[in-house]
């Protein structure tokens, strides 16, 4: 019987599978030095010099854009904060992390947050917030070794001056240039156009009857909101001045991974509302994004050509560490990805929203849950101490628990039976956004946001009934909230 015979060229295959080690892909690199990641309330894109905005406003987030690895206009999860921060604390899309509405705005302990994630992976962990939203009582306090309130920053300040380059994490969000806007005089000098007769401050008070789509803005005082909200701008951006010299003066800037991003933008009547939150227009999803990797970090982003979704944060700062993403979350910004940019926003007057950007094409989808109230606004208007004239004739929670129950028990995309979706197809220009009448890409669009949904949150399901498991908020934080334009227990 002949002898068998191996042939040469699969001797050092076979070799190689023998080796323990040899048919693992190679690791990838991981960063072992400070994660710093800052989140701006309601900062929308075109308030940045760097991508489209004024000059002035906000020249240290410019400059740093320009200095950064990759900078540009992102796309975030939602338009207000409860969704959007549950999502760039997850990973996971705003239905999927349970959170969208202010009767379900605690994180769920179930999922692995990123501040959880990195001290697995052995980073020690700090944070210091502003909102309610993002207090310990909303359980943003996970996984943080110190959690702290911004206030005027000074505490961030010292500990990111003391960082010694070592596996630490900080977290910071700077409020402004959420209302309530205040004017800063030292900070006039940003503005191009100095309106005549500005006030002290502008509260959400001031802004909230213009939240009704049928109620007008006159150009004057869209003038003053606006300079407002850019004084506010400016604000943040001085705030993030001082953070950023107290971390060069550490000494650890090169080592640091730093991820600067807005948790949604702000609107003044762009889409026929005002402030944030009652819909998925440009201006409120289109917010900042810039990532600067440490010198000499061998991993490489694989951005997309056009508006990456900034739920991909946390899986990228989580990978670059070492650590391990929950299963489904979204992909890292070192993972190719090319299915577009999901927003979702639940619980309005009856309709539930929904946005996928990709490239410059918007799909805006509008499903209908119940029938629109039609003291609706004026009902949010008294949620935050207004005094709607005439009164209104039921107590407003009676309004809101009634768009509850409907919302309960219809599939939120689909919408409820014999109702078809409101699909609307936009171009982003530079100059703004233009309606297409295209029915051929409107339809691929809606399928492919369906299928992203899906893809994102699992099966399509009714909400049901809130968990109930809310913090019971004393009369001191409720009026804080009402302070920042949420009314108590909803949107």
């Amino acid at each position: 019987m002949p002898s068998r015979r191996i042939h040469k060229p699969l001797i050092p295959i076979l070799l190689c599978l023998i080796a323990t080690g040899c048919a693992r892909p190679p690791a990838a690199p991981v960063h072992h030095g400070p994660i710093v990641l800052i989140t701006i309330d309601a900062l929308r894109a075109d308030a940045v010099g760097a991508f489209g905005g004024p000059p002035k406003v906000m020249p240290t987030l410019s400059a740093l854009a320009r200095e950064a690895t990759w900078a540009g206009r992102a796309v975030s999860p939602s338009s207000w904060t409860v969704p959007s921060m549950a999502a760039l604390f997850t990973g996971f899309q705003p239905w999927r992390a349970r959170s969208w509405a202010g009767d379900r705005s605690v994180l769920d302990a179930r999922f692995v947050t990123l501040p959880e994630s990195l001290k697995q992976a052995g980073y020690r962990t700090a944070a210091f917030r502003s909102n309610h939203w993002l207090d310990a009582a909303f359980g943003y306090n996970q996984g943080f070794d110190e959690f702290y309130n911004l206030r005027e920053g000074k505490r961030a300040e010292r500990y990111l001056g003391d960082l010694k380059g070592g596996k630490d994490f900080v977290w910071i969000h700077i409020l402004a240039p959420h209302a309530p806007y205040s004017r800063r005089d030292s900070l006039l000098d940003r503005l191009d156009e100095v309106p005549p007769d500005l006030p002290r401050d502008v509260r959400p008070l001031d802004l909230e009857p213009y939240y009704d789509p049928a109620v007008k803005l006159p150009p004057g005082q869209e003038r003053i909101f606006r300079a407002m909200y850019q004084l506010n701008a400016a604000y943040a951006d001085q705030v993030l001045t001082r953070l950023i010299a107290a971390l060069k003066h550490s000494g650890q800037w090169r080592k640091t991974l730093l991820v600067v991003t807005a948790d949604h933008g702000e609107e003044f009547k762009e889409n026929g509302q005002i402030a944030h939150g009652g819909n998925l227009g440009r201006v409120l999803v289109d917010v900042p994004l810039v990532i600067k990797l440490p010198q000499g970090f061998p991993r490489r982003l694989a951005m997309p050509a056009a508006r990456p979704a900034n739920v991909r944060v946390a899986p990228t700062l989580i990978e670059a560490a070492g650590g391990k993403t929950e299963p489904g979350a979204s992909p890292s910004f070192f993972q190719p990805f090319d299915k577009g940019a999901l927003s979702e926003l639940y619980l309005g007057n009856g309709v539930n929203r929904f946005s996928l950007v990709q490239g410059d094409l918007q799909l805006l989808w509008e499903s209908r849950f119940g029938n629109p109230e039609p003291d609706y606004y004026r009902a949010r208007y008294a949620g935050i101490g207004g005094q709607p004239v005439p009164p209104l004739t039921e107590p407003m929670q009676a309004i809101f628990d009634r768009l509850e129950k409907e919302f309960e028990v219809v599939l939120p995309v689909t919408g409820r039976r014999g109702d078809l979706p409101r699909l609307t197809l936009l171009r982003w220009t530079p100059k703004g956004v233009q309606p297409l009448d295209d029915p051929r890409q409107v339809n691929q669009m809606a399928r492919q946001l369906k299928n992203a949904w899906m893809a994102a949150n699992g099966a399509e399901v009714p909400p049901g009934k809130s968990t109930g498991h809310q913090p019971k908020l004393s009369p001191r934080e409720e009026e804080e909230l009402r302070a920042l334009g949420y009314v108590a227990g909803g949107n």
